[in-house]
């Protein structure tokens, strides 16, 4: 008798189970039919190879930006639509923009042919709103911009903003790069982490890294030189999400890296060179040539 009782409040147990379940499903289901989805868990694409895994000197060519989108027609003001390019300096690898929230990318490229240049830092917000990239990550990156004075005068009017020698020599970066031997003081003290570089003196902006010819007033009567942006010898210092340090130089954003280039090049194309060192050291000496 009493293996009896037992075995039917087990039977009433496992029927209660079932029903409670049931409901739960009939529940998801008629939500679903009132047009209120469950929202699904995100599925994340996959990541591409790692193929840094120590300190060193690196080279990224024809590294591609948005090339579905062009600025024909529209006013400077406008972003243009161009989704953001994320890389991981630390893992030497593009990454996906899926992982905008997250801490696997060091360096973006934004805006208008992808030319805004902002570090991974998880609570950039502007007053009005405005979010960065990657708002809402774990990382708490940063940049600095080196504007090295004596290499600056071999090409450039400081009083006018503007290029005495057009096109710049690559060998004026590489200067200027090679001469950055460990992270600056200044670099630590006044890291930009709540905003972005962008194109020298441009639309009310100050220092910048690159020289953009937006009437092709260095070249009068070449239309084919209007509207050329040219990388100025000013590296920039990143402090990755992980919180080590880097230098990089960006030679074009034209596609094979053009020293001179006009319209026929094709942008956005970024090609750059850095320098990371993964132990959290300052010190750029540490790297073999």
């Amino acid at each position: 008798m009493r293996l009896k009782t037992t075995l039917n409040k087990n039977k009433a147990i496992r029927l209660l189970v079932t029903c409670s379940f049931a409901l739960f499903v009939l529940s998801l289901t008629a939500c679903a039919d009132k047009g209120e989805p469950v929202e699904p868990v995100p599925v994340l694409p996959e990541l591409p190879a790692i193929t840094v895994t120590s300190s060193g000197t690196y080279s990224v060519t024809n590294l591609p930006g948005d090339t579905t989108q062009t600025m024909a027609g529209q006013a400077v003001t406008s972003d243009g639509n161009f989704q953001t390019i994320y890389y991981s300096l630390e893992d030497g690898r593009a990454i996906p923009k899926e992982y905008a929230a997250t801490d696997k990318w060091d360096i973006a490229f934004a805006g208008i042919y992808n030319s805004s240049i902002w570090a991974n830092h998880g609570e950039i917000q502007f007053e009005d709103g405005t979010k960065g990239p990657g708002f809402g990550s774990t990382g708490r990156g940063g940049l600095y911009l080196v504007v090295d004075s004596e290499v600056d005068s071999k090409y450039y009017n400081s009083n006018t903003h503007k290029p005495n020698v057009l096109p710049i020599p690559f060998t004026y970066l590489d200067e200027a790069y090679n001469k950055i031997t460990e992270v600056p003081a200044a670099a630590q003290a006044q890291l930009l982490s709540n905003g972005y570089l962008n194109l020298d003196h441009f639309l009310g902006s100050g220092n910048g890294y690159a020289f953009y010819d937006f009437y092709g007033t260095m070249y009068p009567g070449n239309s084919k030189k209007a509207h050329v942006v040219y990388n100025m010898a000013r590296p920039i210092i990143i402090k990755t999400a992980k919180g080590n340090w880097a230098k990089i130089i960006i030679y074009s954003f034209y596609k094979n890296k053009p020293e001179d280039p006009d319209r026929d090049h094709q942008a956005p194309f970024i090609s750059f060179q850095y320098t990371i060192l993964k132990d959290k050291s300052t010190n750029f000496n540490t790297i073999a040539p």
